[in-house]
This record gives C-alpha cells, sequence and structure tokens, in this order.
C-alpha cells in the first residue's frame, strides 16, 4: 500500500487495467485528475474533445473496434449530461464504457446549496444510460471501483458503467492499494443446456442461425463460422453485427431486417422468407429484440435455441427451448465441442455447405444467396453499385462506421458486405451525429487499419467540430459526407408516405471541403461515383483526415 491521492489512485488504477487512451475535455472540476494523468503520458494517451458527447462516442468507438473497454473523463454538471446522447448508444449497443466524472465537493452533495455546476441527481440521470453507477466518497474507495467496473466489463452484458468522483475527494489522500489486472473467466452455459442444444441442433432437417452483437463484443467470429460450417447452417445477422461472419462465405445470408416499415423495396423479402422456413433457429448474441426481430417478420421457430450473456430477453417475443446464458464465445465453443463429440467430425477440411440436414438444403442456401443478391440489385439497383465502389477502394479489414442517414439505411446496412469482425459500427439507439467521432475512436484504437466514416450532411454537423480533434491527435479516418442538402431519410419519408408534403427537411449547408481545409484536415468534392473512388483512394494514403463532400442533390439513391 501507498499513501496517493483519490485522482492519483484513479489513474493508476485505470493503467493496472491496461487502459491506454482516454477521451474527453479537461475541467476545474477535474484538474486534479489531469494532473495524475500528467505522470503517465507516456502509458496513457489523452485525447481531448471539442464536446463530451463526442468523447463518449469516440470511447465507443475504440471499444468496439478493439474488443477493450473504452474510457471517457467528463467534468461534472453540463459535462456529463453532454455525455449522455453518447453514453446511450453504448448502452444500447452494448459496449463496454467506463466514464470518469466529478460531482460538487462532498459536504454540498445533493444538498441544493448551489455550488459551481450542481446537477439534481447527477447519479440517477447516469443510472439511464448506464449498467452501473456509483459514487467515490473515500479516496481509498477508487481503485475498487475501477477493479469493480472492469470485473463487470467481463462478467455480464458489456454495457457504460459511470463512476462519480467529487472534486474535492480527487485530491484527499490516503493509503491506498493499486490491484493487478482483472481475469475473470468469461460466463460459461449450462453443460446440460449445451447438451440439450446440440440435440436439437443434430435433429433439425433446416437449421439457421441469427448472429447478434454479443458474437462481436466476445470476439467469437471464427467459433461462429466453424459451428455454421459444421452444421451446413446459414448465417444472417443484425445489423450491427454485420461481419460476424464474413459476408462473402458461402453460408452468409447478410442482415436480416431493416427499419420499421422500410423494406428496400415492393418485392418479397428471400431473406424473410428463407429465415421463416427454419425449423430450428438458433440465435447467438442478440435479444431478438422488437426492432430487428418482431418488427422485421420474424415468426416463431418450430424450435429456438437462445444463447445471450444475460436471460432477461429470453421468451418476451418468442418462446425459448433451450436457454444458453452465457459469454457467446465459450458457449459456441461448448456447442462446437458437443457437436464434435456427437459427430465425430471436427470440421477440418470443409469447403462448401455439404451437411444440410435435409436433402438439398445446401443447393437451397446457395440459391437464397443469389435470390438475395438479385433482390437488392432489382429494389437498390445503385445502392448496390455505390456500396461495391466503395468496397472495391478499401482494404478487405477496413473499418466501416455509419451514422443515422439515408446513405446507411439505404446503402451501407443492405449493400455494403463487411468481412471482419469489430469491423461495422452504426448507431444503435438512433441518435445522429455518431460517425464522425466514433470513427475518431475506431482510429485511435486501430491506426493501421483503413476507417471510413458514411455519413450524412445532417448528422455530419452534429459533431463537425471534431475534426480538429482528428487533426491534432493525427486520427486519419475518412469521412464521406453524403450531401443532399436535405435531412435525406425524413425527406425519403415524406414522398413516400406523406406525399411529397415537405416540412422542415430542407438544409442549407456550408463548403464541407472548405471547412474541412479551415481545421487543417483535407477537404475534396466528387459529383459522380467515379469521382467519389477516386478521392476515396488518395484519402487512404492521406497524412491527415479527409472529408468527401459527395454531392448528391437528387438524393443518394440517384448517385452516379
Amino acid at each position: 500500500m501507498a499513501r496517493m491521492t483519490a485522482a492519483r489512485a484513479l489513474v493508476e488504477s485505470l493503467r493496472a487495467q491496461g487502459v491506454d487512451t482516454i477521451f474527453g475535455i479537461i475541467s476545474s472540476h477535474t484538474m486534479e485528475i489531469f494532473d495524475a494523468l500528467y505522470d503517465h503520458q507516456d502509458a496513457i494517451r489523452f485525447i481531448s474533445t471539442r464536446h463530451e458527447q463526442a468523447a463518449a462516442m469516440m470511447a465507443d468507438g475504440y471499444a468496439r473496434v478493439t474488443g477493450k473497454p473504452g474510457v471517457c473523463l467528463t467534468s461534472t454538471g453540463p459535462g456529463a449530461a453532454n455525455s449522455m446522447g453518447g453514453l446511450g448508444e453504448a448502452y444500447a449497443a452494448s459496449s463496454p464504457v467506463l466514464t470518469i466524472t466529478s460531482s460538487a465537493e462532498e459536504q454540498l452533495y445533493e444538498r441544493g446549496l448551489g455550488t459551481m455546476h450542481e446537477t439534481k441527481n447527477q447519479l440517477d440521470m447516469l443510472e439511464t444510460v448506464t449498467r452501473h453507477s456509483v459514487h467515490v466518497s473515500r479516496p481509498e474507495e477508487a481503485p475498487e471501483r475501477v477493479r469493480e467496473a472492469f470485473a463487470l466489463f467481463q462478467e455480464r452484458r458489456q454495457r457504460p458503467i459511470a463512476i462519480e468522483i467529487p472534486s474535492d475527494v480527487q485530491g484527499q489522500s490516503a493509503e491506498t492499494a493499486i490491484s493487478g489486472p482483472v481475469r475473470r473467466a468469461a460466463p460459461a452455459a449450462d453443460p446440460a443446456a449445451v447438451e440439450a442444444a446440440a440435440e436439437v441442433l443434430l435433429a433439425g432437417r433446416r437449421v439457421g442461425v441469427m448472429a447478434g452483437t454479443g458474437v462481436h463484443r466476445s470476439g467469437a467470429g471464427g467459433a461462429l463460422t466453424r459451428l455454421a460450417e459444421r452444421l451446413g447452417a446459414p448465417v444472417f445477422t443484425t445489423a450491427n453485427s454485420k461481419g460476424a461472419i464474413a459476408e462473402d462465405h458461402p453460408l452468409s445470408l447478410g442482415m436480416y431486417g431493416g427499419e420499421y416499415n422500410f423494406p428496400p423495396g415492393g418485392l418479397e423479402d428471400p431473406r424473410q422468407t428463407f429465415a421463416n422456413s427454419l425449423d430450428v433457429l438458433l440465435v447467438a448474441g442478440s435479444s431478438l429484440s422488437y426492432f430487428r426481430a418482431k418488427s422485421q417478420g420474424l415468426r416463431q421457430p418450430a424450435q429456438l435455441i437462445h444463447l445471450d450473456i444475460d436471460a432477461a430477453p429470453m421468451d418476451k417475443w418468442y418462446e425459448t427451448t433451450v436457454r444458453l446464458v452465457g459469454d457467446a464465445g465459450t458457449v459456441l465453443e461448448q456447442l462446437n465441442g458437443a457437436l464434435a463429440d456427437r459427430t465425430g467430425w471436427d470440421g477440418a477440411g470443409w469447403d462448401g455447405p455439404a451437411r444440410g440436414h435435409e436433402e438439398g438444403f445446401a443447393a437451397e442456401v446457395r440459391a437464397v444467396r443469389e435470390s438475395i443478391r438479385a433482390y437488392k440489385r432489382q429494389t437498390l439497383p445503385n445502392e448496390t453499385r455505390i456500396m461495391e465502389a466503395i468496397r472495391g477502394a478499401t482494404a478487405r479489414d477496413a473499418v466501416f462506421v455509419g451514422d443515422v442517414g439515408v446513405c446507411n439505411h439505404r446503402g451501407a446496412n443492405y449493400c455494403l458486405e463487411i468481412y471482419e469482425e469489430r469491423s461495422y459500427l452504426i448507431p444503435a439507439w438512433g441518435g445522429l451525429g455518431f460517425g464522425l467521432p466514433a470513427a475518431a475512436g475506431a482510429k485511435a484504437g486501430v491506426p493501421e487499419r483503413q476507417v471510413i466514416c458514411i455519413t450524412g450532411d445532417g448528422g455530419f454537423q452534429f459533431n463537425i467540430q471534431e475534426l480538429g480533434t482528428c487533426v491534432q491527435y493525427g486520427l486519419r479516418p475518412v469521412v464521406l459526407v453524403f450531401n443532399d442538402d436535405a435531412w435525406g431519410l425524413l425527406r425519403y419519408y415524406q414522398k413516400d408516405r406523406m406525399g411529397g408534403r415537405y416540412i422542415a427537411s430542407d438544409l442549407e449547408n456550408p463548403d464541407f471541403r472548405r471547412l474541412a481545409m479551415a481545421y487543417g484536415a483535407c477537404g475534396v468534392e466528387a459529383g459522380s461515383l467515379p469521382e467519389l473512388v477516386e478521392a476515396l483512394e488518395q484519402a487512404l494514403a492521406a497524412e491527415t483526415v479527409t472529408v468527401i463532400d459527395v454531392k448528391t442533390p437528387e438524393g443518394f439513391a440517384n448517385f452516379r
């Protein structure tokens, strides 16, 4: 044990848990923490954002792409409140973000005496977007609260955790012990349930898999792919789990569903038809929410095996045959082992979907893949062409970060193929402004990989100021701004559903190219698809963040 301030104990504890990057904004309420960080600049990089919402979103992007908890640091009151939108996104996406904030002095805490930045029930506010929120009253508590947070990230569904430390407590000293990194085994499922699930999977004649975000969070893409190959089972993913199995794999059927009442076209979706023909469905790492399943027309399968680290979502919308409560990666490996024991086949040498349980099922899977491809080309022809061109200019392991906009809802979600896990990051809560800061956070986490942000002109302007952060800290994502001078998705709704009665959906935008240059970034314009591809190729080799203002005056679907 050693005598140290709460602020120093906090920073030492973060370093002990392997934290190498923190996003946030300095404040008079956190000066003690920043003074402690001063002595650890060789190990912990602080990235100063321009807005606390962006800090939380950067921490989220960092966490999703690296698999490690992201950390953000804000001040009390307005700073903590500003972070709420970003924390809400991380909560909805089951992303491990640790947010550290200050509060009023301990003797004034929650007394309503009018101290600076005082917030009524700040911890209750944070509770709405976190799994767990705690207040530190004494300096010796700080290390234990950090250790507790990192243990929870490993043991339960990964959602934000908040630690609140009063500004005066940060500078108080006590005898404090800094423990080593938390190492907790990922929770496994009940072996009896695994055996029951294996029996159901082997007895099924038409077996499929629905992969959710939990596969990415546990780094379980390899285990998922081996299971699919072992069973010859096709795999759907939710939007946030694209890439859990490579989308050019013969067993990948791509993303299932889309948005409420937002199909790509008026034709029958072959994915929905095929999913509802399965007699056994294994759901891995998804809560089977109303938004992603029930509202998309997914019917109750005859046999449902639901694997999730949290039992709470099970049996809410669908009756479960076998519950597998545990970490997706751990349980998928348990299933792989149980199936190998029963079949004597370890999956080695697999070269095609040849192990379908129903005669002709493997050929049907191949046919469905072709029908899905044809469906997209018929209902989203230009969107498909745009995304294929972008995909062709980027590396196989490129990270794509989306925002809320028509370029994602009618573009990347449906038409952009993703080949690596943890390589497709989009808002789960549905808040605008996620794209740029999350892309910056992803680039901070994996600087050696290409990171491409796909956003609209409206969403881009929510956090456009983070171009300054990117330039200052050498973060080099490529930002594609599909610019139709409108809230394009809402304008599409007004055209499609409201008979062209347009109101409040037009935008008068600045010159994004010149604005990027004013920040010290690179700014270019593209008025056609060939110009976009050329600009993208140059931007991927640029020495700074690049904004490509993609002019789509006739809308995203008509960009050529």
